[in-house]
C-alpha cells in the first residue's frame, strides 16, 4: 500500500524541526505544503505512487496565475525542497519536480537606506524625547545590518567589551559575533548609562521600565522617524541592505560581509549587495583599461 503524501509532509516537517529551522520558517513551509497537498488532492492525487511531474507542473502554473513571481517562487522553493528530501528518503526514484522550471525573477535593485537619509533620521532622533535611545537604535541597524528580530532581542550582556555584539539564536538557530564601530559603541553606552529605563528586563532597548520592543513596534518607530525626517518610509530591512551596499562601497569584501550578516551562502549576500548604476559607473571609471591609455 502506497504511503500518503500528507504523511510524508508531516515527516518532512519533523525533519526540518530536528534540523533547527526557525519557527517562522516552519510556518511558511507548513503553509506552502498544505496548499500543495490540497491542490493535488483535488486532482485525485493522494499517495506517493500517484504523484507525477505533470501534476507538479500544473501546481506551478497555478501558483504563477494566483501569485506574484516572487510569491510563486517562494512557494515552489518549499515544494522543491520537500520533493528533493522525499527522493533522498527513497519515496521517489527521481524528484517529480526535476523537470519543472521555477518562475523567473526580475533582478531588481532593492531599496536601501542611503547615507544622506540616515543623517536626516539621526537628526530627527536627536530632536525627539529620547534622543540617545533612538540614535543608538538607528546606529546599530545601519552599522551592523542585523535583522529586526535580532535587534529587539539584544540584551545588555550582548554588548561585549571587545566592541562587538553577540547575536543569539539568529535565523537558523545560529549564534554569531558582529563587530560595531566606535561611534556606535559610544552611542550605545551613552544610552545605557544616561537614558535607558531602570528596569530588571535584560533587553538593551526598552519602551519603558516594563516593556520591551517587538518587531512591530520597531517598524512603527522607524515610520515615525522617517516622517519627522522628511524621508521616504524605510523598513528595518532597508537598513540591512543599506549596511551591505555601503560596506562594499567603503572597501569591505563580500566574504566578510557574509559572516557579519549571518548568511549560509554567498548567493543570499550577493542579493543584498546588488550595485546601482552609479556604483557601476564609478568602478568602471576607476578600472577601465582605457584609463591606462590617457
Amino acid at each position: 500500500m502506497s504511503i500518503s503524501l500528507e504523511t510524508i509532509t508531516q515527516e518532512y516537517e519533523f525533519d526540518c524541526t530536528a534540523r533547527g529551522h526557525a519557527i517562522n520558517t516552519l510556518k511558511a513551509y507548513r503553509t506552502a505544503l498544505r496548499q500543495f497537498i490540497a491542490f493535488v488532492n483535488q486532482h485525485d492525487v493522494n499517495t506517493v505512487d500517484d504523484l507525477r511531474t505533470p501534476i507538479v507542473r500544473a501546481f506551478a502554473a497555478h501558483c504563477m496565475r494566483e501569485l506574484s513571481p516572487g510569491g510563486a517562487h517562494a512557494r515552489l522553493r518549499v515544494v522543491r525542497s520537500f520533493l528533493r528530501w522525499a527522493t533522498q528518503e527513497g519515496y521517489f526514484a527521481q524528484s517529480p519536480m526535476d523537470r519543472v522550471p521555477m518562475p523567473r525573477l526580475s533582478q531588481k535593485i532593492l531599496d536601501a537606506v542611503p547615507p544622506q537619509d540616515m543623517r536626516k533620521m539621526m537628526n530627527a532622533a536627536h530632536a525627539s524625547d529620547t534622543p540617545l535611545k533612538y540614535q543608538a537604535l538607528l546606529a546599530v541597524l545601519y552599522d551592523t545590518g542585523i535583522r529586526v528580530s535580532e535587534l529587539h532581542k539584544l540584551q545588555l550582556k550582548d554588548l561585549l567589551p571587545s566592541q562587538c555584539l553577540f547575536i543569539r539564536e539568529a535565523k537558523g538557530g545560529k549564534d554569531r559575533v558582529v563587530p560595531i564601530s566606535r561611534p556606535t559603541f559610544k552611542l550605545l553606552n551613552n544610552y545605557i548609562r544616561n537614558e535607558r529605563p531602570d528596569s530588571a528586563l535584560p533587553e538593551i532597548f526598552l519602551v519603558d521600565e516594563i516593556s520591551q520592543y517587538s518587531n512591530i513596534s520597531i517598524y512603527k518607530l522607524l515610520e515615525r522617524l522617517c516622517r519627522r525626517a522628511g524621508t521616504k518610509r524605510y523598513s528595518p530591512h532597508t537598513f540591512r541592505r543599506g549596511f551591505a551596499v555601503n560596506y562594499l562601497r567603503n572597501g569591505g569584501d563580500v566574504f566578510t560581509l557574509q559572516r557579519i550578516m549571518g548568511h549560509s551562502t554567498l548567493t543570499m549576500t550577493n542579493r543584498y549587495a546588488a550595485m546601482g548604476t552609479d556604483d557601476i559607473q564609478d568602478v568602471h571609471r576607476r578600472a577601465s583599461p582605457m584609463q591606462a591609455l590617457r
